[in-house]
């Protein structure tokens, strides 16, 4: 797993059990930081949910620095009909949705941003979910966080959806093969970071968004995109 080169004196791990009391000190960390607490949430609780994330619903690593976790991912692996699985908001059949893999939850301590951090977790989620053999992958992002929206499209992923989710929450669902990433096509339509109804109605008419505009982090949009009722084997443009 080539990974991207992390900040001296730290290195990317699995989980375990123990690493409880440093995940939640990091979570405190990257929730104190927010101008909004909606913008990041965990399923059921952070405490709830990292337990659930070392061998019961999934897998867990970290950015570590002596005994400071720097970082955090996890790939949930759900059943078809959990609450929490994005698939049911692209509305797959349940044979489908029973495969998927979820990059459920990703942070990194807010003086360690920018670092690399973010997207050496995601590709440790995405090595593991191709050895798990999960063909598809799902992660979700508030509309608001244009950061992670830029770094999980730049790692091969597509907006495939936005909605409301669990709880009213406004989410973006990205999509991608565990094989292969979503190449960032020629955008043909152009929706505003901010413009909602028009990234819904590109949505609804079976476009995904493939890629960002520099400048204005506007989204672009295609039909030549890879489209989501394919086998994930086909899911070529």
């Amino acid at each position: 797993m080539n990974l991207p080169a992390l900040p001296q004196g730290s290195w990317l791990r699995p989980l375990e059990a123990s690493d409880l009391p440093a995940l939640m000190a990091l979570y405190a960390e990257v929730m104190a930081a927010l101008p909004e607490p909606s913008l990041f949430r965990l399923f059921g609780g952070p405490e709830s949910f990292f337990s659930t994330h070392w061998g019961q619903r999934g897998d867990s690593f970290g950015v570590f620095q002596g005994t400071r976790a720097l970082g955090y991912g996890s790939l949930t692996r759900p059943r078809f009909d959990d609450a929490d699985n994005y698939a049911t908001n692209l509305q797959w059949p349940p044979e489908r949705a029973g495969r998927v893999g979820l990059l459920s939850a990703g942070m990194v301590a807010p003086d360690q941003r920018g670092q690399g951090l973010h997207v050496a977790l995601i590709q440790a989620r995405v090595a593991r979910a191709q050895q798990l053999g999960i063909e598809e992958l799902l992660a979700r992002a508030s509309p608001a966080n244009a950061l992670s929206r830029g770094t999980l499209m730049r790692q091969g992923f597509a907006l495939a959806w936005l909605g409301e989710q669990a709880g009213g929450l406004l989410r973006h669902v990205f999509w991608r093969p565990s094989a292969v990433p979503v190449a960032a096509g020629a955008a043909r339509q152009w929706a505003a970071a901010d413009d909602h109804a028009a990234q819904q109605a590109y949505l609804a008419a079976g476009q995904l968004g493939l890629s960002i505009r520099p400048g204005d982090g506007a989204i672009g949009f295609s039909d030549s995109s890879p489209r989501l009722e394919r086998p994930a084997s086909a899911c070529v443009p």
